[in-house]
């Protein structure tokens, strides 16, 4: 990386910071004026109103970052990120400000995932041998990537559940996924991507403060999610058997998954748990990752996000070595393991709790 690139990329990751440290207040004060709080209910681990429209300088950090970088690195990809998540932006909106039915929340996420996969940069069409696996016919393609991204916005919006663990989470994330684009040398998505780590980084300063707090909102979550999903999409779209430094290309998937865990394991045991009781796989309860932490050990929201992003963080760095060394199927098994240990963990945790989670 030569020197101009490496400032160019410093001026991005900086100039989304300053913006969230300086516009969130703005936010914050209008939020207050026009008394725009959150709902509060029977699950909420907060006794106060607190402004949830976080989101809104994230959006706009995005297509201001997207559109400086299109001038500096020419690709196409703006023009379908932006139209796309412009969507998801106000279905967000629309959830935190009159509330939206799910079929309709899920018909926009269809929509904006629609015109985001015209472009051939987020289409997949090669899985480089992930389970035997290489060239994929559209008919299977094209649903499972619905499925997937639909998936995960729905998952990272489920995971905001206290102060500073989407935050946390997206700025892992975001960390992770520029590292790969730089393995990639596609420094238009690193660039973006940096940006998003140090509008997180800002964010934290209010999302746990005490007297300025503000949350993401669904505005923040559904968007964020979609543009997580996006780039992981866009990653495995490309040629990166030729291109990543990883003994093994086909462990590729699974460590996107690795770095995802938190969000993609906590729905899929979440919606599991309630459809053993018979439950409505999309009511609300106190059965999540962050819930259980925070009842079963009395934990503060700090304390439990900092468990949840360390955990993350750390079978991250494990399947980092394993994914490098090993082929796909010791991989999948060694990920698989670290599931079940962990989902039977919080079974007990949650069964040792007077109301079991409920």
């Amino acid at each position: 990386m030569d020197i101009y690139l490496f400032f160019l990329l410093a001026f991005f990751f900086t100039t989304s910071f300053m913006l969230m440290y300086f516009v969130t207040p703005v936010i914050i004060q209008v939020v207050k004026l026009k008394r725009l709080y959150e709902k509060m209910n029977d699950r909420s681990s907060h006794s106060q109103h607190v402004p949830s429209f976080g989101g809104v300088t994230f959006f706009i950090i995005l297509v201001l970052i997207l559109s400086i970088a299109e001038q500096f690195f020419v690709t196409s990809r703006a023009m379908f990120l932006i139209p796309s998540s412009l969507l998801i932006f106000f279905t967000g909106l629309k959830d935190d400000l009159t509330g939206i039915s799910p079929w309709n929340k899920i018909m926009m996420q269809v929509i904006a995932t629609s015109l985001l996969f015209i472009s051939p940069d987020f289409q997949i069409t090669d899985l480089h041998g992930f389970l035997g696996i290489h060239e994929i016919a559209p008919w299977v393609c094209i649903p499972l990537s619905f499925f997937v991204v639909i998936f995960y916005i729905n998952a990272f919006n489920l995971i905001d559940g206290i102060d500073g663990l989407a935050s946390s989470l997206g700025a892992l994330f975001f960390t992770f996924f520029a590292i790969t684009y730089y393995s990639l040398n596609d420094y238009m998505m690193m660039a973006v991507c940096l940006s998003m780590v140090g509008s997180f980084i800002a964010f934290l300063r209010f999302n746990v403060s005490k007297d300025k707090r503000i949350f993401l909102g669904d505005t923040g979550s559904l968007f964020i999610g979609f543009l997580i999903a996006a780039i992981v999409i866009n990653i495995l779209s490309k040629d990166y058997a030729e291109n990543i430094n990883m003994t093994y290309a086909s462990n590729l998937p699974i460590l996107m998954i690795s770095a995802l865990f938190t969000p993609v394991f906590d729905s899929i045991r979440v919606f599991v748990i309630r459809l053993q009781n018979n439950r409505n796989p999309f009511a609300p309860d106190r059965t999540h990752v962050h819930h259980v932490i925070l009842d079963y050990f009395q934990f503060t929201h700090r304390k439990a996000t900092s468990v949840i992003i360390s955990m993350n963080s750390l079978l991250l760095i494990v399947m980092g070595f394993v994914t490098e060394y090993f082929n796909h199927l010791i991989a999948l098994s060694v990920l698989l393991g670290f599931c079940a240990v962990f989902a039977v963990v919080l079974h007990k945790l949650r069964m040792a709790l007077p109301n079991k989670g409920v």
